[in-house]
């Protein structure tokens, strides 16, 4: 059954789509009185009959169930990258993976201070509704590396580097099964010995993905499945 997407779905309600998801809808083919699933992004899965109006579709709930949040949860902090597609690609694989938050952050290397959040917001419904899920990750405006490890309440906190540092260990053998967990990946050009330092001081431990040189939206894809295989 089709997913589709509206912030205000509610129990009971019936909510026009706009003319785009109509579109997306009327490509399906789906006669009047057929069945979608709609989602608000916070849980709710609203199984709804299909009605047009001229070319607008409108669903009307007949049932609904709450869907729980995937636990543990999974949290990455990456730097934007220089190329907007390369982002928006990690965007839209690490929800279909099960990412629940994406904070970006902007650090002493980073090449890119500045994302459009709209367009970031429009490629993670997409991937919501591809991967038939039902919370949507938070993707927040961009903070300060500083602030990030200031703030960082996780469980288990990760920071991957490619600096030479004798407390590194692999992700795959140090990340715990079953604990909500954030994971810092840096820009193109690394995490400076500055913002390493801070980070262990603050309870992060360095990590590395592996012996092979990441892109940084390649070393993100790699650090959200592993954390989904471990904790599979």
């Amino acid at each position: 059954m089709n997913l589709f997407y509206h912030p205000d779905a509610a129990a009971g309600s019936t909510i026009p789509l706009d003319m785009d998801e109509s579109k997306h809808l009327r490509a399906f083919r789906l006669a009047e009185g057929e069945m979608v699933k709609l989602t608000n992004g916070k849980g709710l899965c609203l199984h709804c009959t299909v009605e047009w109006q001229n070319k607008q579709a409108i669903l009307t709930a007949i049932r609904s169930e709450e869907i729980t949040k995937d636990a543990p949860s999974l949290s990455i902090a990456i730097a934007p990258t220089k190329n907007n597609d390369r982002l928006e690609w990690l965007v839209e694989k690490a929800i279909e993976l099960g990412i629940q938050q994406i904070i970006l952050i902007e650090g002493d290397h980073s090449e890119r201070a500045f994302v459009k959040q709209d367009r970031l917001h429009r490629l993670a419904v997409a991937a919501l509704k591809q991967s038939q899920r039902f919370w949507l990750p938070e993707i927040s405006e961009i903070l300060s590396f500083d602030q990030l490890v200031h703030s960082a309440q996780a469980e288990q906190k990760f920071i991957a580097h490619c600096a030479e540092d004798s407390d590194k260990k692999r992700l795959k053998h140090i990340c715990q099964a079953g604990k909500n967990t954030l994971i810092c990946i840096g820009p193109e050009g690394d995490f400076s010995a500055r913002e390493i330092a801070l980070a262990k001081s603050a309870g992060f431990q360095s990590v590395s993905l592996g012996e092979a040189r990441l892109r940084t939206e390649t070393a993100g894809l790699f650090a959200v499945s592993t954390f989904q295989l471990i904790n599979q």
